[in-house]
């Protein structure tokens, strides 16, 4: 949109002057009706009034929202807090109360215009289109001509672009061709903020035959089909995302999940959509087991086979299930605390109950056969689901504990992750790291790790916010200085301290997250004279880390790029602050199970608040991250060979430029 255009109207009502008038009109109309019986919420809002003519806007805001619990259909109330909202630059805020407003009040033509505009400024312009496009069918002229401009200056852009990719394509060699992907994903975003969903259905559903590994499309298919009212396919697109090996598209798929279990035929039409997805077919096939309908289980299991002839939980229940149907009786299940029908299993029957709804009995039965196999994970994480289901998390929680220490992988993946989001808010209460590398530069091993327990608090509501742990860091080298020559002491190459302390960190937002440490740092070095044995250490500042496309682990080859950031508070450096970037990009390798490689380029820039010259640096160079089947798991081997400059060089003893090649492994773990 080249250009905002609001009505006469409006742009009076944004005004200070006109807003100032109108907020002492209203405060004098209200202190000169005292006979007139007072509304609830009218106190808070005359107060709100107040505030507002005095230009004390947080505080108006703040009442306004006192006065709008009382009175929520006060249109009039949500309007003039919009208003307000948009003098302290909250833009969303602000377009949810011209929602609000809107909807009291549909014939409120310039609270839906701000609400368009608002819509469009805040990254909504599917909505301000559609807004704008009712807007410009009714109401006054003046509305009808701002609405029309607003709508032609959203709508063009998007047509213009249709048309153009639909050329492109048109002209295209071979329209499915894996070079033709980047006009069918513009095609199908353009064709979704323009309203035309077929469209953008049906170029999804391309990009996914194109790159159907890439679980994303199906979020996208399942919002499209949404809109368009196919709901079963929607539920299939999206149930089918939930079970992705994409973490990240998995996390949002789950989002939007409804609270109670998939239906079968729910399974059937996810597995229709994405045949290859083991996840999926795995859990049907658990399913109907539980519902004794073994040879649907059994065609499921062969599936998952045909697709991967080495999985070892396919393969062990297709033996115990076709070993059990060749002897001529059904083995009986030995359970000494089962009913005395000696037919009924309780674990089936506790997963028949859980599936069902039927939570009580799901825990009775489960009880059961724990009791008759203590060592049955999938009990230990069917029961703390059923608990949690009960609203009894307590409970819930031992189960999902003792279940994560699973040797079956997708169990303890599972029950951990449950485990996290309910005793610390999704963080997980034990990390450790460790960075031991060899640096040419030095001719030395440096070691970098910590051990960090986070202490959850008794208020979930907090855990969710911030996190408060105790840390231990360990910072050294083999070699613990470098003599400059010429009798001067020796420079050392590293904090030689272990570091205990304690700290805050914000949950991760956007991938930012905020933290702060207070401890004491011990040397090691009892030759090191230039500070005391144990020092105070404080230490802080924001982190941020993101990567895009195909990242280490990835189940299949691509391009990628990383990216991270901090700014450092560290008390021992003169209370100076580090900033630092870490950029790489370039493509990594599935070689096969648990072995990925990735062959990279770096950018690495440093910077400090006092400009000293070794904290001033710009590293680039190529780089290789391997992970090898035999290794240790979460622990991979890099390497890099870096050209680096001195930003810097006032007071810089060593040359202006350095060589360094860097070779060490990388290990980390959360429980």
């Amino acid at each position: 949109m080249s250009q905002r255009v609001f009505p006469v109207s409006a742009n009076y009502l944004r005004s200070g002057m006109f807003w100032n008038a109108v907020a002492s009109s209203v405060l004098l109309l209200t202190l000169a009706s005292g006979a007139v019986a007072q509304r609830p919420g009218d106190g808070e809002l005359t107060q709100a009034y107040k505030a507002l003519a005095a230009k004390d806007y947080d505080t108006a805001i703040d009442l306004f929202h006192k006065g709008l619990t009382e009175e929520p259909e006060n249109a009039g109330a949500h309007k003039d807090l919009a208003y307000t909202l948009l003098k302290t630059g909250d833009n969303v805020e602000a377009r949810d109360e011209f929602a609000a407003a809107m909807r009291l009040n549909a014939a409120d033509e310039t609270a839906a215009l701000e609400y368009a505009f608002l819509c469009y400024e805040t990254k909504m312009p599917v909505e301000a289109r559609r807004t704008f496009d009712r807007l410009r069918k009714r109401g006054t002229a003046a509305t009808r001509a701002t609405a029309e401009q607003a709508f032609q200056n959203i709508d063009g852009p998007l047509a213009a672009g249709i048309t153009r990719w639909q050329q492109a394509l048109a002209e295209a060699p071979n329209p499915l061709a894996l070079s033709t992907f980047t006009a069918h994903l513009e095609l199908a975003r353009l064709a979704e903020q323009r309203d035309n969903l077929e469209l953008a259905a049906s170029q999804f559903e391309i990009c996914r035959q194109i790159k159907p590994e890439q679980a994303e499309f199906l979020l996208n298919l399942a919002r499209v089909w949404r809109q368009l009212n196919r709901v079963e396919d929607a539920r299939a697109a999206n149930l089918a995302a939930s079970r992705s090996t994409d973490a990240r598209t998995a996390e949002r798929a789950l989002d939007q999940e409804p609270s109670r279990y998939p239906y079968p035929y729910e399974f059937v039409n996810a597995i229709r959509l994405d045949p290859r997805n083991i996840a999926l077919r795995r859990e049907l096939a658990y399913l109907y087991l539980a519902m004794n309908r073994q040879p649907d289980a059994v065609a499921q299991f062969q599936q998952i086979i045909a697709i991967n002839p080495k999985d070892p939980q396919a393969t062990a229940q297709l033996a115990a299930i076709l070993g059990f149907k060749n002897r001529h009786e059904p083995a009986p299940i030995q359970n000494s605390a089962a009913p005395n029908n000696a037919a009924v299993d309780p674990k089936t029957m506790g997963l028949k109950s859980l599936a069902a709804g039927y939570v009580k009995d799901a825990i009775r039965y489960l009880r059961q056969a724990h009791e008759a196999d203590p060592d049955d994970a999938l009990v230990m994480l069917k029961l703390g689901w059923a608990y949690n289901m009960a609203k009894q998390d307590s409970d819930a929680i031992q189960w999902f504990n003792r279940a994560r220490e699973s040797d079956d992988l997708s169990i303890a993946a599972e029950a951990s992750k449950a485990y996290h989001n309910l005793e610390s808010g999704g963080q997980p209460l034990l990390t450790m790291w460790a960075l031991p590398i060899y640096s040419s530069r030095w001719n030395d091993v440096f070691t970098y790790g910590q051990i960090k327990r986070v202490v959850p608090l008794p208020w979930r509501k907090a855990n969710r916010t911030f996190s408060l742990y105790l840390s231990m860091r360990f910072i050294g080298d083999v070699r613990g200085g470098a003599a400059e020559g010429g009798g001067i002491a020796p420079q050392y190459l590293s904090e030689s301290s272990v570091i205990v302390g304690a700290g805050i960190a914000s949950r991760t937002w956007h991938h930012l997250t905020a933290w702060a440490e207070a401890g004491e740092s011990m040397n090691y070095l009892p030759s090191r004279t230039d500070e005391g044995i144990a020092i105070p250490d404080y230490r802080g500042g924001l982190n941020f880390a993101k990567g895009f496309g195909h990242i280490l682990g990835a189940n299949s080859s691509g391009l990628f790029y990383e990216t991270t950031g901090d700014a450092v508070y560290i008390s021992r450096y003169q209370k100076d602050w580090l900033f630092y970037t870490q950029n790489r990009s370039g493509r990594t390798f599935h070689l096969g199970e648990r072995t990925y490689a990735q062959l990279l380029f770096n950018v690495n820039y440093t910077h400090d608040s006092k400009n000293q010259y070794w904290a001033n640096t710009l590293e680039i160079g190529p780089g290789l991250r391997l992970r090898l089947p035999w290794m240790p798991p979460n622990v991979y081997f890099v390497t890099d060979f870096l050209r680096g400059v001195y930003t810097n060089n006032q007071f810089n003893p060593r040359h202006p430029n350095y060589d360094d090649i860097r070779v060490g492994l990388w290990y980390a773990r959360s429980k």
